[in-house]
């Protein structure tokens, strides 16, 4: 169950307790019905609020979808270990042991396989994607400033290789990677891109 909400502006106090609710309720009804049987009507009936009131918080149901993911998820932490390696097991670790135990490790999947023909739900998964490598980019810039990282290495592509096993894991395997896991796809990526690293 989600226990807050999201940061509004200034204005008219929000209820928290009837956003929890019609998050919980989005959530419950896309593990149940997926993004295209997902309605507004739905939501708010499995909530016990009136449409108005949902779209006073989120103009749409995509707005509505993004923001009880990123609630369910929670928010990423940015460590700072003092290295990149220790940097990145904090960050890709404690992700997915979120992951694992939450709902969105099975959520995730089903509407990424879900957005595949479905434009509006593909622009959804792709600003939440964007929104957590957002937090792995700044770990690796960091680690470029501090020299840890070989001139060049093109920070894309390294977000790709180091996320890569955790989604081919949720989508092929069915279920996130372990800790553990993750430890070692971050040693392994290192060992190519490292400032010490043996140039090929």
């Amino acid at each position: 169950m989600i226990d807050g909400a999201e940061a509004h502006g200034p204005g008219r106090p929000r209820n928290a307790c009837a956003e929890g609710k019609i998050l919980d309720a989005t959530l419950g009804l896309l593990s149940e019905v997926g993004f295209a049987g997902l309605t507004v009507d739905g939501v708010a009936a499995r909530a016990g609020v009136g449409r108005a009131t949902i779209y006073r918080r989120w103009p749409s149901k995509g707005a509505l979808v993004l923001a009880a993911s990123k609630c369910l998820i929670g928010d990423v932490p940015e460590p700072d270990t003092g290295t990149v390696r220790g940097d990145l097991i904090a960050l890709l670790s404690g992700l997915v042991e979120h992951l694992r135990g939450t709902p969105m490790g099975c959520l995730l999947p089903a509407l990424a396989a879900e957005a595949r023909g479905n434009a509006e739900l593909a622009e959804i998964v792709t600003e939440f994607a964007d929104d957590r490598r957002t937090h792995v980019r700044f770990v690796l810039r960091r680690a470029r400033e501090r020299g840890e990282l070989r001139p060049g290495t093109d920070l894309d592509v390294l977000i790709d290789v180091l996320a890569g096993p955790a989604f081919y894991r949720m989508m092929i395997s069915g279920g996130p990677p372990t800790a553990a896991r993750m430890v070692k796809v971050v040693d392994m990526v290192l060992d190519g891109v490292a400032a010490d690293s043996r140039e090929p």
